[in-house]
């Protein structure tokens, strides 16, 4: 018998948060049959495994280990390949959801019935620990949060998310990740991926799917990086966006340059957004480089706001350096 739903968690690394994470999800305020978790763990190095096998005591949870560190694409696969609910929900193994979080997807999907209807959910920072300003560097809360949805626009599909999101398991179909081009990559000392969620969004708006944003399914985030951490994750996903780029048509590819990589417009010299990014680059480039992430070092235990704002500096240069190096 079918589910109402599945939770979909890829784990590496996660032994910090995964027993709260799995907790959280066994608490939820729907009848415990309704639902499953199944959370694989993709050969993590730390007590993630462990930690797992501590609550498998609750009936919703489905444990599967992957042989070979395979990546999220491949790792959310297996799980999907694994699901019975009529609603997936994609979250990850440093997320804990809020006790309604369950019942707020699934009445979403109760108002909007047909399959094409796929809803996202919101990121938040916890609320048990003394954010500072740091925590959000390279912190997925910022851009869910920031990001505008526009029903009309033919690219709202760039919000989809794996952090919290949920559709139906029949407009998903035999749709998969794509996991012959988006493996992890090892990047200093973390491993990283990249665009493997918006590359499947981008094939699921072909099949028609329709964004819903509701804000009031909140999930907390418990995802830190150190600054050489961030450094390495932005240059990371210019490579992953190349990879992405060359999978699509040349016009998909111009406009997802246009709209994501700061490359310049050709057909509009002289565009504001042209001049825009030229003032940047001559800001920003492989002589100041070193200066403002020195900078950012100085301030992070003076002036927290300043390392900050100097960091998030970086973000166009490192990902176009990432880019231009595949």
């Amino acid at each position: 018998m079918n589910k109402k739903a599945s939770i979909i968690i890829p784990c590496y690394n996660t032994g910090k948060t995964i027993s709260r994470t799995l907790r959280a999800f066994c608490m939820q305020a729907v009848p415990v049959d309704d639902y499953e978790i199944i959370v694989v763990d993709d050969c993590s190095t730390d007590n993630t495994a462990a930690e797992i096998h501590n609550e498998l005591g609750a009936p919703q949870i489905k444990f599967l280990h992957n042989s070979v560190n395979s990546g999220p694409a491949l790792t959310r696969n297996r799980a999907l390949d694994a699901a019975s609910g009529d609603i997936v929900i994609f979250s990850d193994g440093d997320t804990i959801p809020c006790h309604d979080y369950l019942q707020r997807h699934l009445e979403s999907h109760e108002r909007y019935p047909e399959d094409k209807y796929v809803v996202i959910g919101a990121a938040a920072m916890p609320e048990d620990l003394e954010i500072t300003p740091l925590m959000y560097l390279g912190n997925v809360v910022q851009t869910m949060n920031r990001a505008e949805y526009v029903s009309d626009d033919p690219y709202d599909w760039l919000q989809f998310s794996t952090l919290n999101v949920s559709l139906k398991r029949r407009f998903l179909a035999e749709m998969r990740f794509n996991d012959g081009r988006f493996k992890r990559q090892a990047a200093g000392d973390t491993e990283l991926a990249g665009f493997e969620d918006t590359e499947l969004a981008q094939r699921l708006a072909k099949k028609g799917m329709k964004l819903v944003h509701n804000p009031a399914i909140r999930a907390f985030h418990y995802h830190f990086r150190s600054p050489q951490n961030y450094i390495n994750k932005v240059r990371e996903y210019g490579k992953r966006f190349a990879v992405w780029i060359s999978l699509c048509d040349p016009a998909e590819a111009r406009e997802l340059n246009r709209r994501m990589n700061y490359q310049f417009d050709r057909e509009h010299p002289f565009s504001f957004a042209n001049i825009k990014e030229c003032l940047r680059r001559l800001i920003v480039n492989d002589l100041s480089f070193p200066l403002i992430c020195g900078a950012g070092k100085f301030f992070e235990s003076r002036n927290e706001k300043i390392s900050l704002f100097l960091y998030q500096k970086l973000y166009k240069y490192l990902f176009l350096k990432g880019y231009n190096s595949k």
